[in-house]
């Protein structure tokens, strides 16, 4: 067997191990042999997983790397990387003890994906629902008896998608069921045992693990630094990271008053931001809104040249899911699978609650003004996250499909702001004040980043900062924070990975747009610094 064999079968290994403990991980891949599992997450199960992938490791590195081309060294290097990854999370940051939302949430979107993602017919797909809506309760017992010492923040959040989660039960499922009348009754009876079961389990987290919760979440330098280099594969310490978000604060702000000044003289930014704020569609005219600004902004990525739209794409704008919306306010993408043939994407919009009090709806509103909505759609549709994640669905590597980079994909979402801008897609100076005002945030995620995960900031510290300084609302403040301490790395990747792409077309400043963009997007979501080595053997 050749080296390139050789990896390949190791990678095999390594992923087939992993979808046996985390099925539902293959089937939002687009594997699906494993769809009726929701998973084995005992401790022996883990520490089997944990000696296999050591011994994986041991086994990868006897293979001469230098005699494979540079594509399979790039991905034997995703493969070391990937293995590391998964090791710090079972024994170094280790959610499966120390998170009860990674109980619920996981299952939660186990049996989503399997009823919105039309990868098989309704029946088959039925038959794996079924199996884990009756697999629902051991699950939650199995996270009672692995969690201890949650932290404060997990909980709530926990709590908080629970309650969420009834909502699936009650009437996500019922609703398919209804499309599968031989299964229908059974579909009925497992959610109805479900929602019991989860119901138990937010019993357990309000009544035994929230009162003697405390806020101590924070991995630690080390373990910070260990995931910036192996799942990021950038060679910062903590102290070059936030040095680097505190200069891109105070550069933003700067651009915040210079635009201001030029604007209105009178007035500062935060000023111009409320006043912006009051431009919005109606709630009834929500969804058309964004119908237009989507068709829109395909045409002018098409038109402008700015990228290759791969033929395969297609994506639709639906309602969020109702168990989603205490976690997502206002608007999220959820990717087609990698390993599936139909590339379907969806843009979710978070309704108008009109159950809510007059001035909360009307918060929700300006949360979509017309100076902001485009960037939402931008970033999450054309050019940003979908078409990128289609592309790199297009890749024919099995392995580098499997990776998913949150710096290229956060980083490619955010560049497209900016991106956007430059080819003259804004109408006026609105969108180009909240990019900038969003910039900023993304900065702060840095800073709070690195600060929360060393324990250097707590989350009032944390929630105070993007208040003042941002000018967040106290809600959304708390609710940033609490993503952050549960993250760690994730919340830095938007401006790190952004940074990395200017610095990537800076150097590769002879390429036409378009060519740039498609050859940065033809690796995969992988890490730019693999990108990098890619494209410039391409030169």
């Amino acid at each position: 067997m050749n080296e390139r064999d050789s990896l390949s079968r190791l990678a095999e290994e390594h992923f087939q191990a992993l979808y046996q403990r985390f099925p539902i991980q293959a089937t939002m891949l687009g594997i699906h042999q494993y769809d009726h599992l929701l998973g084995d997450l005992s401790s022996d199960s883990i520490s089997q997983l944990v000696s296999d992938s050591r011994q994986r490791l041991t086994t990868l590195h006897k293979l001469h790397r230098r005699h494979l081309d540079l594509p399979s060294q790039v991905e034997y290097d995703l493969l070391e990387a990937d293995i590391q990854n998964n090791l710090i999370w079972l024994e170094e940051t280790a959610d499966w003890k120390r998170d009860p939302n990674f109980y619920v949430d996981m299952p939660l979107y186990g049996i989503f994906t399997l009823i919105v993602r039309e990868f098989a017919p309704p029946l088959e797909r039925a038959r794996s629902v079924l199996a884990r809506l009756q697999g629902l309760p051991d699950f939650l017992k199995l996270g009672m008896s692995n969690v201890a010492q949650p932290p404060r923040t997990f909980v709530e959040v926990a709590i908080e998608t629970a309650e969420g989660g009834l909502h699936l039960f009650q009437d996500f499922v019922p609703a398919f069921a209804a499309q599968v009348p031989t299964l229908a009754s059974d579909l009925e009876a497992a959610s109805q045992a479900a929602a019991s079961a989860l119901s138990e389990y937010l019993d357990y987290l309000k009544m035994d693990l929230l009162p003697g919760a405390k806020d101590e979440f924070a991995v630690g330098r080390q373990t910070f630094e260990k995931k910036l280099h192996w799942e990021h594969m950038l060679d910062l310490s903590v102290d070059q990271l936030r040095d680097f978000g505190q200069r891109a604060f105070h550069d933003t702000e700067r651009a915040l008053r210079e635009l201001a000044e030029k604007v209105d003289p009178r007035k500062t930014w935060p000023e111009l931001v409320e006043e912006a704020r009051n431009d919005h569609p109606r709630a009834d005219q929500l969804f058309h809104a964004y119908e237009e600004e989507l068709a829109r902004l395909r045409h002018f990525v098409a038109d402008h040249q700015l990228l290759t739209i791969p033929a395969n794409e297609k994506l639709e704008l639906v309602p969020t899911p109702a168990f989603s919306r205490s976690t997502i306010p206002y608007a999220a993408y959820m990717p087609p699978a990698p390993f599936e043939e139909r590339q379907v994407g969806q843009f979710w919009v978070t309704p108008i609650d009109t159950t809510a009090a007059p001035e909360r709806q009307v918060a929700q509103l300006k949360e979509h003004c017309y100076g902001t909505l485009p960037l939402i759609a931008l970033h999450e549709a054309y050019p940003g996250h979908h078409l990128q994640l289609v592309f790199s669905n297009n890749v024919s590597s099995p392995l580098r499909k499997h990776i998913s980079s949150s710096l290229f994909a956060e980083g490619w979402a955010l560049y497209c702001e900016q991106l956007m801008g430059e080819a003259g897609y804004y109408r006026d100076w609105k969108p180009r004040l909240f990019q900038l005002k969003d910039q900023l945030w993304r900065a702060a995620r840095v800073i709070l980043d690195v600060e929360l995960q060393t324990g250097r900031m707590t989350v009032d510290q944390a929630v105070h900062l993007l208040v003042n300084q941002v000018h967040l609302s106290e809600a959304a403040a708390t609710t940033e924070v609490r993503r952050y301490a549960m993250t760690p790395t994730q919340p830095m990747s938007y401006l790190a990975g952004k940074q990395q792409i200017l610095d990537l077309r800076a150097e590769f400043s002879s390429l036409p747009r378009k060519e740039f963009h498609d050859r940065l997007l033809s690796s995969g979501t992988i890490p730019l610094t693999l990108v990098r080595r890619e494209m410039l053997a391409q030169a």
